[in-house]
């Protein structure tokens, strides 16, 4: 395919709103991004922002993450034009069959585990008989395999810090998460390799001036991502307001989709176990736990620039740029020269309009 010329009068990148640009696009890459309108440029509508970056969805439109592709192009129409297959937790040798065989292409690029080496007393979704200290032969596999990228482990768990230490320094991202964490132990993680906190605010102790506890430690003084998952029910937004006015630029937006996101309200599975979906909230049957989320990018999207009154260049780095800085990903989560073409448009209510991936539109 030749070189493609975009050309939006609108265009929001990490750094910059700008006006009246052309994108001449070759090989799904931005060759290069130039002031005006260029001849035989495609025009695109509304607002230009990059590709959303989800280090944290489970899956969508009916299709579980860890076993099945499609749920990574349902939530490529919705705007994730780089996604993470999160796992949750079951008996490892099931984890270790389903890397074997989910394939990574277009923009499932990687696999983040979550569990199943987390806190029973934080378990969530999370079925306790799964839930085990790391074992090092373990990790070696999932190392090995070349797809694990990310990883949840609750660092007060037997063997949790020397895991985090030997994951971290093999390339695989690890985030503090389900954990009932002291600070000191939470310090010790961020030091041993540590660099984010899974769904900030869930599955842990929710005081925010409590310096003792992984939430207010955390948010108060460390180098540390927080993942937010910004439907207003994880978190109230009162909560996401001031946590993103005193972390301003840890912020990395999740969905957490569950596998039935996108589908109607009804009674589904979240691994072995029963989740009832009402108004839009999915939780266990069993004990009224939240159970991941309905939600996709685009729709986090837009109750973020309704409900937390954030301006678009920020809504750019929690959506794209640091999720992608988070992994280590240098040719998305922008809209740069020699970044990859994945952007989308928007419509002055923030509803998604156009999804390209690599230049290309998708249908």
């Amino acid at each position: 395919m030749g070189p493609m010329k975009f050309f939006a009068s609108q265009l929001a990148t990490s750094q910059a709103l700008l006006e009246g640009v052309t994108l001449r696009v070759e090989s799904g890459v931005i060759a290069e991004i130039k002031k005006g309108e260029l001849a035989g440029a495609k025009q695109l509508s509304g607002v230009v922002i990059p590709g959303f970056v989800d280090v944290h969805c489970h899956g969508g439109g009916g299709h579980d993450l860890s076993t099945d592709p499609r749920g990574a192009e349902f939530h490529l129409r919705h705007g994730s034009t780089t996604l993470l297959a999160s796992f949750i937790s079951e008996p490892v040798a099931s984890i270790k069959e389903k890397i074997s065989r989910l394939e990574l292409g277009r923009n499932l690029i990687g696999i983040h585990l979550e569990g199943p080496y987390l806190s029973h007393i934080h378990s969530g979704a999370h079925k306790k008989e799964y839930l085990l200290p790391p074992n090092l032969d373990d990790l070696e596999e999932y190392v090995a395999s070349g797809k694990v990228c990310y990883m949840t482990i609750a660092p007060e768990v037997d063997g949790a810090l020397e895991a985090i230490s030997y994951l971290a320094s093999n390339s695989v991202r690890m985030s503090i998460g389900h954990s009932a964490a002291t600070s000191g132990v939470v310090k010790q993680a961020v030091a041993n390799g540590a660099s984010s906190v899974t769904h900030f605010y869930n599955a842990m102790r929710k005081d925010l001036d409590d310096q003792g506890c992984l939430a207010g430690y955390s948010l108060n003084q460390s180098s540390l991502f927080l993942e937010l998952i910004i439907d207003g029910i994880h978190v109230p937004y009162s909560v996401m307001k001031e946590v993103i006015r005193r972390a301003p630029n840890r912020i990395i937006a999740v969905t957490d989709a569950a596998p039935f996101a996108g589908n109607p309200d009804g009674s589904y599975q979240l691994g072995e176990l029963p989740v009832s979906v009402s108004g839009g909230v999915a939780r266990l049957t069993s004990n009224g736990a939240l159970a991941g989320s309905m939600l996709t990018m685009d729709k986090a999207f837009k109750n973020a620039m309704d409900s937390l009154e954030l301006d678009l260049i920020q809504a750019v780095s929690l959506f794209s740029t640091n999720p992608a800085r988070l992994l280590g990903q240098n040719t998305v989560g922008d809209i740069a020269v020699g970044k990859r073409a994945n952007f989308l448009t928007f419509d002055e209510k923030w509803n998604l309009n156009e999804v390209f991936f690599e230049g290309e539109l998708v249908s």
